[in-house]
């Protein structure tokens, strides 16, 4: 016969004592915002205050590195009426756009090879990382190289394959030709991690959905674009976020591969390289602010776009 808790008190059986309500509020709220303090402070410091001065440079002038007065929104007007900023900006939009298609698309194709499972998988997978492993000013100095108009394996590829005219042809003495050297070789970096990716995608999709699928006659494209591909979904929209991500940034591989950079005559200038020598060569720390500050809102604008898909697939 048990006895209930009315009739243990009753009786005078010892109880445990309540702990007080404040130290409940100091376990559940105080001490995990005092464990997370330190974190906190340092991504403030790190990510919050340079956003933040970033935007409050672009409000004024800045030459010689000096922080001038405030100039409201002349910055930005003056950007919108340079002519280099706003061919600058096509070119990295349409330079992305590029670069984001044949990095998915030569990924997914690498990433269907690895998905075989054979014995060579750990090997090609390996190689296939080796790209992105290099440094990228290490690997745009590889790819000038690979595209000199004397001794480069480009040019002799390709007169090899019949295309007699890329005989002594100089990659970069233009802007069309200098910006497809580039994007091959920001692709080429690209794509191992992108691929990986979908590689872990792909073998996150096997399963009875696939089996039954086959048993009911599917071949390989109507399962890669029936079942595979919008499986995965969530994780092509990252990839691709990431990807044009990684593309508005580019920057080394315009450092390295152009001479002077963004040549020849600006052909070749992108936001990220247009921002960097409007702040150490031209010494407009105001303009360059205005700059990253319209770089940052194109990507918050990405950004957006990814949440409302990812709303739209819950």
């Amino acid at each position: 016969m048990t006895l209930t808790a009315q009739e243990n008190r009753e009786a005078g059986a010892p109880q445990r004592a309540r702990p007080p309500r404040r130290s409940l509020r100091l376990d559940r709220f105080g001490l995990p915002s005092l464990l997370l303090a330190p974190l906190l402070a340092v991504v403030v410091g790190v990510v919050g205050y340079p956003i933040v001065r970033t935007i409050w440079l672009s409000f004024h002038e800045g030459e010689y590195l000096i922080s001038g007065p405030f100039n409201g929104l002349d910055n930005y007007t003056a950007l919108f009426e340079d002519p280099y900023f706003v061919a600058a900006l096509i070119r990295t939009t349409i330079f992305a756009v590029v670069c984001v298609c044949c990095t998915l698309l030569i990924s997914l194709a690498v990433a269907l090879v690895l998905d075989v499972g054979s014995w060579l998988t750990r090997i090609v997978t390996v190689i296939v990382l080796l790209p992105w492993a290099m440094p990228r000013v290490a690997s745009g100095i590889v790819w000038k190289w690979i595209f000199n108009d004397q001794y480069g394996i480009a040019n002799w590829l390709l007169v090899s394959l019949g295309f007699d005219q890329f005989q002594g042809y100089a990659w970069f003495n233009s802007g069309v030709s200098s910006l497809v050297a580039i994007t091959i070789a920001v692709v080429w970096h690209s794509v191992p991690f992108i691929a990986i990716s979908m590689l872990a995608g792909l073998r996150a999709t096997r399963g009875e959905v696939l089996e039954a699928a086959r048993v009911d006659g599917a071949n390989f494209m109507q399962l890669l674009l029936r079942i595979r591909l919008p499986m995965m979904k969530p994780l092509l929209t990252i990839l691709g976020v990431m990807s044009t991500i990684f593309a508005y940034q580019s920057f080394d591989h315009f450092l390295v591969m152009t001479t002077p950079p963004g040549g020849p005559s600006h052909s070749t200038e992108v936001l990220s390289l247009l921002t960097w020598l409007q702040a150490f060569t031209v010494l407009d720390q105001g303009a360059a602010a205005a700059m990253a500050v319209v770089t940052f809102v194109l990507l918050a604008g990405i950004t957006a776009v990814y949440v409302r898909l990812s709303k739209e697939d819950k």
